[in-house]
């Protein structure tokens, strides 16, 4: 059979072709028949299908309902569905509202009508009918638009309204015409027959390659009361004889020829438009917009809705008896699975006891062979520790053969050191010896130099004495001038030899500031290095202290974060290792910040297996952001190293590792094993100028000024290089150590920095005040040199003053003469001793001076032979040091000698006992083969006498099991399988039921929101669609429609004039105003109805001429305004004077069957 087309029509065209989108969605999602997203009908099953069974033919064998009811009041909603259908009438709340948004709708109509066109499907094309009722054949061809059936009574006008619903699926009571099909076959005949033709065209056609360009619709009947249809295709072919099929082609042009109001017969039409009351008209607009068919098909939803539950509670009960009988089912099943689980179990059992044995004398056997292993690993590590303590016995020898000859190198300094302190010292007896034989010659010469002293005294006086008798003489005047000049003479002289004496100190001055400055500045320069070594060093104690608290501070502050996601993550093939300065001890606290440096960033590193690992390690790195730490990949093992002469340290010698592989990489890497560390710098220089040592590359020393700096020394190939290694003071020591004695030996260096800065800060304040006096002695020697220069020139203007009034007298006397020059040669004499005098006393200066010079030497030249025997003594006691540590040595291997016997013996005991235990656990496996033949596994923990107790134990719960089943382990799986299954079923079932009847309430409550929605709108077309009408003849009126009691009224007041007038009843109107009222009553319902067949019986039988006219007229208009909708309107009236004719309307004359012809009854 073939199937329903998809959906086409929608109730749209009830209210407009122009309407908006919204009104489309909205008119067709409340659609009857439970539509979803087709046109084919619902069908509904169970006792919902029954119910419409019985609905239907309760409806073929009774009058219909409509027009039946006279009462004047309608009965409330007494039904739980009624209540949820109408939910307080809220809906229908906004009539204002709702009227204004519909006559808005009204008014944006076209003022000037298009010309209407036909539909291209679902137009009736032609009627035949063969002996139905009183017709022979009686065919009728209808136009495509507005069709007027005009005729005589008798003629055949009603048979074609009928004949449509008929032949189109309609019921036989909704003809009025009769209660069943048997009563419409004509007299004198057997059967009967309707042939309707539908036009198929266009996009939206049904089924256009099945059917073709027509549908023909075929009913036949007969006086018997056996019916059936035949749907044919334009061509004649037979496609289909199911009512089913007949449904689906009228429910998808939505024909709708069981409404009352859409194929309206004579007498539905006379009692619709002249006497329905509104209990009557309110039932004919429910069944015209298909509010009562919406209705019914939601009642069979609640219907079908309180079924399933009815038969969901008998499915819970069913349900529960499942599950109780499955899970009885379940614990018997699992009783025997219990059952057959302890049997298995004490076979398990069985041969575990067999093993069990065995498995213990394995473990004596263990336990044997682990003494002989243990006695091998104590002679391994005898012999280890033999080695070991003969190699150090090998090293304290040669250390003590090293200090030794160190020892005698230092006896010798010390002997050279002693014979320079000799030597100086007498050099200092000499000089000594030297400065007492001038101390002789100095008293001499003083004795000599008094003589001629007072030689020169005496003469002096001879002189005045002389002097006194020529003034005398000459009256006294010229030997006063005389003594002037001398006296000028002897003034100007000695300011001469006063500034030339002073003039050879200048330079000598000068050179000691410059010398002073100079002095001062070395002091200046090595304070403010001193004070960067103290810096440095106060910085590495304060680190080192705050190092014992966590080792790992002196790393990244995300570096333990970084270590606990390593150890959490399982994915690595091999763990990572790092940092690397947390595996290295450095024995040597003093190259700390040396080799901090000189290692770098490689210690904050990670050692890692393969490529996987290092990228994993270096994703961690970055998620936590982790940059200062590379990741190296490392799986050599290096041995057999080539290394230097043991009596130098190298890096590797002053390392120890927790790790090979750490050891590994700074050899690869750093050449750790092939760097000296020598602590003077001038030693390593030596060192590596004269010829490195074999297999060394490199030096590092300490620096010679800067405490805790260090510079590396290269000789490559002959190619000499220095370059400094400056360590950063903020950098936390990332290697082990011995933590006290390095804060010991920071702290001495650090009072040892402090006592070297506070004499420094001495000397930096002596010189300061040497240049302070040095300045000071050069600026008074200027101004005294000033000073002379203006006392000479005042000398020499007194002797030219005196010299001019000397000449002013004549002659001496010879006598004067005489004694002057006798007193210039005592002068001479007196200056002769007298600069001898000064010779003696500056070489007993430069004498005593160059006594300070040797008596420092010598106090140097003790100091440093002091400091050689200190060191003699301090190898000496070194010496002695090694000696007892040789000592200690030597008992160590000897007891290590010892040991080792013993565990030679231990291990012969041992061997014998292990072979005694194989002879006793191969016998006891021949015995557990003998009961199993394959070895079974012990659990750990598991012991013989345990496994007994457990094979006890479920022996005795097996046998009380087994006597509980009652059935054996087969049949207890079969029917806990049924009751599994049983149970799956019926918990579907009630599973489907409860989602069938969700999704059934779900749509319930949203079809009967749309219905509400429906109603409203429709409601409100109604309503002003009648108002319009009326007034196209100048009426006015409402229609009031009461939902609640289900009633329509219709109030009309024909004069226009009256305006505050609210209308009359329709009782009180004459027959052609009430005809016309009921017209526009109909017009209204139709206008709000989707349908494209509109069918009317004998619309103006009781009309006078003037409405009657009117009426067609507007029916016209109407008709037109419904654009491709096909109007079939009877009436016995003559249609041509009175009604606005053009092509759209087809005029069918019928004549009535007494009156017809032969050749027209054959036709």
């Amino acid at each position: 059979m073939p199937s329903a087309a998809p959906y086409k029509r929608s109730r749209q065209s009830a209210f407009h072709d122009d309407g908006s989108d919204d009104e489309q969605t909205f008119t067709r999602t409340a659609s009857s028949s439970l539509r979803n997203d087709t046109r084919k009908k619902a069908r509904l099953s169970g006792d919902s299908r029954a119910l419409k069974a019985r609905r239907a033919n309760a409806a073929e064998d009774d009058e219909p309902t409509v027009g039946s009811d006279d009462h004047d009041s309608a009965a409330p909603p007494a039904t739980q569905y009624e209540l949820t259908r109408d939910n307080g009438f809220k809906h229908l709340d906004h009539t204002e509202l709702d009227d204004q948004l519909a006559t808005q709708r009204l008014k944006e109509r076209p003022s000037v009508l298009a010309e209407n066109h036909e539909a291209l499907n679902a137009i009736i094309e032609s009627i035949t009918c063969i002996n139905f009722m009183c017709h022979v054949r009686l065919h009728v061809e209808l136009g495509p638009l507005l069709n007027f059936i005009v005729g005589e009574n008798g003629s055949g006008k009603s048979a074609v309204l009928t004949a449509i619903t008929l032949c189109l699926g309609g019921k036989a009571s909704a003809t009025n015409r009769g209660g069943s099909l048997k009563s419409f076959v004509k007299e004198g005949t057997e059967h009967a027959s309707l042939i309707v033709r539908l036009k198929n065209q266009g996009e939206d056609s049904y089924m256009p390659d099945l059917y073709g360009d027509s549908i023909i619709c075929e009913r036949w009947f007969t006086k018997s009361g056996s019916s059936g249809f035949k749907v044919k295709s334009a061509a004649g072919r037979i496609i289909s004889t199911k009512k089913a099929d007949v449904d689906d082609i009228v429910e998808y042009y939505c024909l709708q020829v069981d409404n009352p109001l859409n194929v309206l017969s004579q007498d539905n039409a006379r009692q619709f438009l002249n006497s329905a009351s509104p209990l009557t008209k309110y039932a004919y607009f429910v069944k015209g917009t298909q509010l009562e068919k919406l209705d019914d098909d939601y009642k069979l939803i609640m219907n079908s809705i309180e079924d399933h539950e009815v038969k969901l509670r008998e499915l819970d009960e069913n349900l529960t008896y499942a599950r109780e009988k499955f899970t009885k089912a379940v614990q018997l099943r699992d009783a025997a699975s219990k059952a057959a689980e302890m049997r298995h179990r004490i076979q398990v059992y069985t041969n575990q006891l067999a093993w069990a044995a065995v498995e213990e004398e394995e473990e004596t056997l263990k336990e044997k062979e682990a003494a002989i292993v243990a006695a091998m690993a104590e002679i391994s590590r005898a012999e280890g520790l033999i080695a070991e303590k003969a190699g150090a016995l090998e090293k304290i020898d040669d250390l003590i053969q090293q200090k030794e000859e160190s020892l005698e190198s230092e006896r010798q300094e010390e002997t050279r050191a002693t014979e320079a302190e000799d030597e100086i010292k007498q050099r200092f007896e000499a000089i000594r010896k030297s400065i007492n034989e001038l101390h002789a010659s100095e008293r001499h010469m003083h004795t000599n130099l008094e003589a001629a002293s007072k030689a020169v005294k005496k003469y002096e006086r001879s002189i005045v004495e002389e002097e006194q008798r020529l003034e005398e003489v000459s009256g006294g005047a010229m030997t006063k001038i005389q003594k002037e000049l001398d006296a000028a003479i002897e003034t100007r002289k000695r300011i001469e030899q006063e500034r030339i004496d002073h003039k050879a100190d200048l330079q000598p001055l000068q050179e000691a500031e410059q010398a002073a400055i100079a002095k001062a500045e070395e002091p200046a320069n090595s304070l403010a290095r001193k004070r960067e070594e103290i810096q440095s060093a106060e910085s590495g104690l304060r680190v080192l202290s705050q190092a014992r608290r966590d080792p790992l501070d002196s790393f990244e502050p995300k570096m333990r974060q970084l270590l606990k996601v390593i150890d959490d993550d399982k994915g690595f093939a091999q763990k990572p290792i790092g940092p690397l300065g947390a595996f290295i001890q450095l024995t040597k606290p003093e190259w700390m910040s040396i080799l901090e440096k000189y290692i770098g960033q490689g210690l904050a590193g990670f050692i890692v297996g393969s490529k996987a690992d290092q990228a994993r390690l270096m994703g961690h790195m970055d998620r936590l952001r982790i940059y200062g730490s590379s990741v190296y990949i490392g799986n050599a093992a290096l041995n057999n190293l080539r290394e230097p002469d043991a009596k130098f340290d190298t890096i590797l010698r002053v390392l120890k590792f927790d790790d090979q592989r750490v050891r590994d990489h700074l050899i690869i890497n750093n050449h750790i094993e092939q760097t000296l560390l020598i602590e003077s710098r001038s030693t390593a220089e030596d060192v590596m100028f004269g010829g490195p040592p074999e297999n060394s590359g490199s030096c590092l020393a300490f620096h010679d000024l800067k405490k805790g700096h260090g510079v590396r020394i290269t000789n490559i190939r002959g190619n000499l290089s220095t370059s400094p290694i400056s360590p950063n003071p903020s950098q936390k020591p990332r290697m082990k150590t011995d933590q006290d004695s390095q804060v010991n030996y920071y702290k001495e260096q650090l009072m040892q920095l402090n006592a070297e800065y506070q004499e420094i800060e001495g000397l930096r304040r002596a010189a300061e005040q040497a240049v302070q006096r040095a300045r000071r002695a050069t600026a008074q020697h200027k101004q005294r040199e000033e000073q002379l220069k203006r006392e000479g020139e005042k000398a020499q203007v007194a002797v030219n003053n005196i010299q001019a009034s000397l000449d002013e007298f004549d002659g001496t006397d010879g006598r004067l003469q005489g004694l002057k020059e006798a007193l210039k040669e005592e002068q001479e004499r007196k200056d002769h001793y007298g600069n001898q005098y000064a010779e003696v006393a500056i070489k007993k200066t430069q004498l005593n001076e160059e006594a300070d010079e040797l008596k420092k030497e010598l106090s140097q030249a003790h100091k440093v032979a002091s400091d050689h025997n200190a060191r003699v003594i301090k190898a000496k006691d070194k010496i002695e040091r090694l000696k007892e540590t040789r000592r200690l040595a030597l008992s160590e291997k000897n007891a290590a000698h010892d040991n080792r016997a013993v565990a030679e013996v231990a291990k012969t005991e041992a061997e014998a006992a292990r072979d005694r235990q194989a002879k006793v656990l191969e016998d006891s496996i021949g015995e557990a083969t003998e009961v199993v033949s394959q070895r079974a596994y012990i659990p750990e923990g598991e012991t013989k006498q345990s496994i007994e107790r457990k094979y006890e134990s479920t022996f005795q719960q097996m046998r009380r099991l087994t006597s509980q089943m009652g059935g054996s382990e087969a049949e207890i799986n079969h029917w806990a399988g049924e009751a599994k299954r049983d149970f799956n079923a019926a918990r579907q079932n009630v599973k489907s039921v409860r989602q069938a009847v969700e999704i059934l309430k779900n749509s319930l409550v949203h079809r009967l929101g749309k219905y509400r929605d429906f109603q409203r709108h429709v409601s409100a077309q109604a309503r002003c669609n009648f108002s319009y009408l009326l007034s196209e003849r100048g009426f006015r009126g409402m229609l009031l429609l009461d939902h609640k009691n289900k009633k329509l009224e219709v109030q009309v007041e024909p004069d226009k004039t009256l305006e505050n007038g609210r209308g009359r009843n329709t009782k009180t109107l004459s027959g052609g105003e009430k005809s016309f009222s009921s017209i526009c009553l109909l017009l209204a319902i139709w206008d709000a109805m989707g349908s494209p067949l509109r069918c009317l019986d004998e619309f103006d039988v009781f009309m006078d001429n003037v409405n009657r006219a009117i009426s067609t007229n507007m029916l016209i208009e109407a008709a037109r305004r419904s654009v491709g909708k096909q109007f079939i309107l009877i009436t016995p009236n003559a249609i041509e004077g009175r009604a606005k004719l053009d092509k759209d309307v087809k005029i069918i004359r019928l004549t009535d069957p007494r009156q017809q012809r032969l050749p027209d009854m054959v036709q």
